[in-house]
């Protein structure tokens, strides 16, 4: 149980996404979601009305939960890049 409550109980989220991921904040705001919610996008400011993080690397610290919605390719780097951070 350890080693999983980062992800059952997590203090931080990234998001990484267009659409989806703008939905998953707002859903995450409106459950009443405690924790820091860390928007990841390229080109934007702010995602769902928080600010928007450039990349894993820009983050303030590695997230205890990740939603991951982008194309197939950048998946497999944004998961990389979360598995270097920790």
């Amino acid at each position: 149980m350890h080693r999983l409550e980062r992800l059952l109980r997590p203090r931080t989220i990234g998001v990484f996404g267009g659409a989806q991921a703008a939905a998953v904040v707002a859903q995450s705001i409106k459950m009443g979601f405690a924790g820091e919610i860390w928007p990841v996008h390229p080109s934007k400011d702010e995602v769902a009305g928080r600010k928007a993080y450039r990349s894993v690397a820009d983050l303030p610290g590695a997230p205890d939960a990740a939603f991951v919605g982008v194309n197939r390719h950048l998946t497999i780097e944004v998961v990389k890049a979360l598995a270097e951070r920790g």
